[in-house]
């Protein structure tokens, strides 16, 4: 039995025992039945009808009941109908008027039923509406306490961008009266830029001038009619925090760029000369020995040769003369020569007008490529490496893509826990710090694609 025929039978057994007007049906009834008797004993004829024509008097008192007390009501009248008309059966005259006796008193059974259950029905629908009706009101008033309670600045705007209502946070964020707020354009209080993304959706952090300098991050609940509600959280000194931070990890990439550079002069100036003297003087004594002393000075001098072409890779490594004096191009293609020399395949693509781009940005995106190589050429068990470096009107691009056996998938989402990912921090890191965003693809067996797109 579902909840509402079970509250309807607890109810009809409820009957109004309390209320003064459910007796005086009740006494109407027992006058209805007197009558009834006494024209049943008399064998009396009103107006030429049976006896028992007075019974359908009790429909009075039976609807009465079902209208002003719903089943309970009309139930319990109906039976005390029953026992006051069905002993009179024995006082008939005939069969005919103890069956319409009969059929009269089912027919009230049944009236009293249909009318007193849809009567409690409406009654508990109207209960049902009245309680949700007092828990919206109560809803809306807990709504409109945190509205205007709520610390964080709070807006109402409509579909058209005129802020329908705003909470005392607000007022005093804006600096302007509660009544004054209201019907102003968001883009007047926002901008306009920044109130066409909220109107859409979505927006990012809102930079505020004025006394304080105040940065926000609105909140956007749409509604169904296009209007919506903007909380704005205060981020000022998240913001602050993060550019401290940007600020520290510029001045340690800086720092450290200032020590490669110190670091590669000094293999350029002492050991990398030491060894071009040193092979120079083997080259004077194989001149002047026995031919096989000369072929053991030759091997000597090649070993140095090599010591000098490494070193002069490391200083180069450290810092390529060719990316301040050629450019960026000039360095990648020197890069990929070299690793092409070791032998993995590699090769250069450039899309788009070259041209120079800040030193910052050319060594932020030397350094990223650098890095990028490194762990193909170390990690990624790959032959094949292709860097493409893609210039646009207000961005460059950076893609490295190998076909090794790609990355496992923590190395996706890198922290700095894991020492073996602190490339890839570094690589974000430097792309953030250029404005821009990193972006690595990878999938077991099908290689890596790393791409940095910097704004210029």
């Amino acid at each position: 039995m579902s909840a509402g025929p079970r509250e309807l039978l607890a109810r009809s057994l409820r009957p109004p025992l309390r209320d003064r007007r459910f007796w005086l049906i009740q006494a109407l009834v027992i006058l209805i039945a007197a009558v009834h008797w006494g024209l049943t004993l008399g064998g009396t004829r009103v107006f030429g009808l049976p006896a028992f024509e007075p019974v359908a008097l009790f429909f009075i008192p039976v609807v009465y009941a079902a209208l002003n007390f719903g089943l309970a009501g009309s139930l319990a009248t109906a039976t005390w109908v029953a026992l006051l008309s069905l002993p009179s059966l024995a006082l008939g005259s005939s069969r005919i008027e103890d069956f319409g006796i009969v059929t009269l008193v089912i027919l009230l059974g049944c009236v009293a039923g249909f009318v007193g259950q849809r009567v409690e029905r409406e009654v508990l629908a109207r209960q049902e509406a009245v309680a949700a009706r007092t828990a919206l009101f109560a809803s809306e008033a807990r709504l409109r306490s945190l509205f205007e309670n709520s610390p964080a600045p709070i807006l109402l705007v409509d579909p058209g961008g005129t802020v329908r209502a705003a909470n005392p946070a607000a007022s005093t964020l804006f600096a302007r009266p509660r009544s004054a707020l209201v019907g102003t354009p968001l883009a007047e209080l926002v901008g306009e830029a920044a109130a066409a993304e909220m109107s859409a959706g979505s927006s990012g952090v809102i930079e505020l001038g004025g006394e304080r300098h105040l940065y926000l991050r609105p909140v956007i609940s749409s509604q169904p009619d296009g209007s919506f509600q903007a909380v704005f959280l205060d981020v000022s000194e998240e913001r602050r925090r993060l550019g401290i931070k940007d600020a520290y990890a510029a001045r340690v990439l800086r720092a450290q760029e200032e020590e490669r550079a110190r670091i590669a002069q000094e293999l350029h100036d002492e050991p990398l000369q030491s060894v071009v003297h040193l092979y120079r003087l083997l080259d004077g004594l194989a001149g002047e020995a026995s031919d096989g002393t000369a072929r053991r000075l030759a091997e000597a001098r090649g070993v140095a040769e090599r010591i000098a072409e490494e070193l002069r890779r490391l200083a180069r490594g450290l810092r390529p003369a060719s990316l301040e004096d050629l450019g960026l191009v000039a360095a990648l293609q020197r890069l990929v020569r070299d690793l092409d020399g070791r032998g993995l395949e590699a090769y250069l693509e450039v899309a788009g007008a070259a041209r120079r781009l800040d030193p910052l940005v050319e060594l932020g995106l030397f350094r990223i490529a650098q890095e990028g190589l490194r762990n193909v050429e170390r990690h990624a068990q790959a032959h094949c490496a292709h860097v493409k470096l893609n210039f646009e009107p207000d961005a460059v691009t950076l893609t490295v893509e190998d076909d090794g056996i790609g990355l496992p998938e923590r190395f996706l989402y890198p922290t700095p826990e894991e020492p073996h990912s602190l490339g890839l921090v570094g690589m974000h890191e430097r792309a953030s710090l250029l404005g821009g965003r990193l972006q690595i693809q990878s999938r077991p067996g099908r290689g890596t694609r790393l791409q940095a797109v910097i704004p210029t």
